[in-house]
């Protein structure tokens, strides 16, 4: 996802995404820390952004899949 709205200081937007989950601005942290659990390294969101100059996100999969045990219906590494 790109736009070309104000952006933010960069690291400021570190501190959002490292933060302790206080119960605000939890979206990004929180699509990150999903897909890091699933895919491990490979996985996870790509931040780039700077102040006046937009803001652009990637999302990391990687080609294979993860683990699925369909009978526990969770992930195993």
């Amino acid at each position: 996802m790109e736009d070309d709205g104000v952006g933010m200081d960069p690291v400021s937007l570190r501190e959002l995404l490292v933060s302790a989950d206080d119960g605000a601005h939890i979206g990004l942290r929180n699509v990150d820390t999903r897909l890091r659990q699933l895919y491990g390294v490979e996985g996870g969101l790509v931040v780039e952004t700077n102040r006046d100059a937009g803001t652009l996100v990637r999302m990391r999969v990687p080609k294979s899949q993860p683990l699925h045990d369909p009978d526990l219906g969770e992930v195993s590494s």
